[in-house]
């Protein structure tokens, strides 16, 4: 039962990044709707991100009036109603909203999944549960986006089938986790007026950073196929999922890279994400891109935990740092779009596979300025 109830609580993560599964249709919602900007069809993709930002702050002050289960369950049932609602309208506007409901949904829910843990587990139990979360996160990107591409060969329409799979995770949690009580001082943190570090701006600057790239990737993926002609739009989800399973091997792997790499860590992983970029924008064939895609989300998700592990050394500020992380991550994933599209504006020749060669250069430049910068600063953890 104790491993029903595990599975229970970790589905639910397989839909927190689930927003980008349907990057491959970007090419396929542009053609349908030829009179709406690109950049705002682009959006779609990441706009659920913008909506969970909002709805993060006020999900524990829901969750507390009217039960954390419920909530939870409110959130998945709007993550199902808005996935599969573009099925069957061909309204861009419902399209939009549904969108905005389905990142609402999400909001929801993801910040209580850590309230359900700790409740349930203890020491080093919840250590491994928490690691799991971040890895089913992965999977459920991953199983996703694979499905949606299987599905993309009926029609495009057809692909946010795909949310369906918020039915059974519904359920699952419903029957087999209890609803738990959490009491939170929320008194004490919002009276602190510490500052932050400069090491900790600089970490939400280059989370922003990494996640716009790390988008565009989802994003422009399926068009760069296509326009080497080395893939279609079916490709173009696969490749997208195998970005989750990139991202999935590194969160299960996380503690032990870096427990030998330690701040090293930081630096090797946006030299191996400058890598991915090169190779996905000389990419002569399908098999040298799905190469890139899986060291994408590894390198990508190297990154994250760190982040996250450090934040979580910074004592009573902690929940406050992990917090500003969480918003500037979703922040980063929601205006990629238009941040992709300010910079090729202001440097023309970040089109195509310029724009991976660019974001390649950005990255391997980042990674030896850390490399360099973490020499100056103490050997902490």
């Amino acid at each position: 039962m104790n491993k029903i109830v595990k599975f229970a609580l970790l589905s639910v993560s397989l839909l927190v990044i689930s927003g980008g599964a349907i990057a491959g249709n970007i090419p396929a919602i542009e053609a349908a709707y030829p009179t709406v900007n690109p950049t705002i069809i682009e959006f779609l993709t990441t706009l659920p991100s913008l909506m969970i930002i909002g709805t993060v702050l006020f999900s524990t002050k829901i969750a507390q009036k009217i039960g954390y289960k419920l909530t939870v369950q409110l959130g998945i049932l709007l993550v199902l109603i808005a996935g599969v609602l573009p099925v069957v309208t061909s309204s861009f506007t419902v399209l939009f909203i549904s969108r905005m409901a389905f990142g609402l949904g999400v909001g929801l829910f993801n910040p209580l999944l850590y309230a359900f843990a700790s409740n349930l587990y203890h020491n080093r139990e919840l250590t491994g549960v928490i690691g799991l979360q971040s890895a089913f996160e992965g999977i459920g990107a991953m199983l996703m986006t694979f499905i949606a591409g299987q599905l993309y060969m009926i029609n495009w329409r057809a692909s946010f089938i795909a949310y369906a799979l918020a039915l059974p995770i519904l359920i699952l949690f419903s029957f087999f986790i209890p609803d738990v009580t959490v009491t939170h001082p929320t008194t004490h943190k919002y009276q602190e007026k510490s500052t932050l570090s400069r090491t900790f701006i600089l970490y939400l600057v280059l989370l922003v950073l990494s996640v716009t790239i790390y988008m565009s990737v989802t994003v422009k993926a399926t068009a760069i196929l296509m326009a080497k002609g080395i893939g279609d739009a079916t490709d173009g989800s696969n490749l997208i999922a195998l970005i989750g399973l990139g991202s999935m091997v590194a969160g299960m792997i996380f503690g032990r890279v870096y427990a030998n790499l330690k701040q090293a860590t930081l630096p090797i992983a946006f030299a191996l994400l400058a890598i991915s970029m090169f190779l996905l924008a000389g990419a002569g064939n399908i098999w040298i891109a799905m190469l890139a895609a899986l060291l994408c989300g590894f390198a990508f998700r190297t990154f994250i935990p760190y982040l996250f592990n450090a934040a979580n050394q910074a004592g009573s500020h902690s929940e406050r740092h992990t917090s500003l992380l969480l918003m500037a991550f979703n922040l980063g994933i929601a205006l990629s779009p238009f941040s992709i599209a300010i910079a090729q504006r202001l440097v023309p020749s970040l089109v195509g596979s310029g724009l991976f060669v660019g974001e390649g250069i950005l990255m391997l430049v980042v990674a030896v300025g850390l490399f360099f910068w973490q020499r100056t600063q103490p050997k902490t953890a």
